[in-house]
């Protein structure tokens, strides 16, 4: 009889710690949800000047580090994407998804990045960023006259680009309804801004004014906008 009662004794007790355990989960802070919330995709112009198809870009590689989004009327920024990750730009004009995060709901009216050069203690993501003479942050390949060309910067520059409408970032769900579109402008790097006319990428003398496009003039090269339809136009 009293293996009996021993054995009630311990099934009771069991009982009582397993309900104060459930007590106390429910009682306690609620699971954060971290279901991606926002998307970031990219758009790339064409020939940006007519200067009779003289400058073709088949390939454009941008390198960004530290996307951040900056929250409306104040300083405080969330981050996006650490990186550094290669922006492979599609030439097709398309709208073109690339990455998804989970940023806290709100509203936001910038977005942030850097335009990095590797430095020598980070992983190369892709082997175009480095070689025997250094490391770069944006390639670009393509033809000049008809004549093959790959022309490497190194410059890095920081960039806070605002939205023409704030973006409103909810909570999150099943499927992600906010979304970033960056457009580029990569032609506009090789044009002359005196002259207008496209500079020769294999021409050494050209390599300042072309870097210098890359770095001072990269408000001009890039836009960022609330679209949430995806279709190229700022909502």
């Amino acid at each position: 009889m009293s293996n009996y009662f021993n054995a009630a004794k311990k099934l009771c007790f069991a009982v009582i710690l397993f309900s104060a355990a459930g007590y106390f989960t429910s009682c306690s802070d609620p699971v954060t949800n971290t279901q991606d919330n926002v998307s970031f995709s990219y758009m790339s112009t064409t020939d940006s000047t007519d200067n009779a198809g003289i400058l073709n870009l088949d390939t454009v590689k941008i390198l960004l580090k530290d996307i951040k989004l900056n929250v409306a009327n104040s300083s405080d920024e969330k981050n996006f994407k650490v990186g550094p990750y290669v922006l492979f730009l599609d030439l097709s004009s398309s709208v073109n998804v690339i990455t998804t995060a989970f940023i806290p709901a709100g509203t936001y009216d910038k977005i942030n990045f850097e335009v990095h050069k590797l430095n020598s203690n980070e992983t190369v993501p892709d082997p175009d960023f480095a070689d025997l003479l250094g490391r770069y942050s944006v390639v670009a390949k393509g033809t000049y006259n008809g004549v093959p060309f790959v022309y490497k910067s190194d410059k890095s520059a920081s960039q806070k680009l605002n939205f023409p409408n704030s973006l409103v970032v909810t909570e999150g769900g099943q499927v992600v309804t906010s979304n970033v579109t960056m457009q580029v402008k990569p032609y506009i790097w090789f044009i002359d801004q005196n002259t207008n006319e496209y500079m020769d990428p294999n021409n050494p003398d050209n390599r300042e004014r072309i870097d210098n496009n890359i770095k001072d003039n990269i408000k001009a090269n890039f836009k960022a906008f609330k679209d949430n339809d995806k279709n190229g136009i700022p909502d």
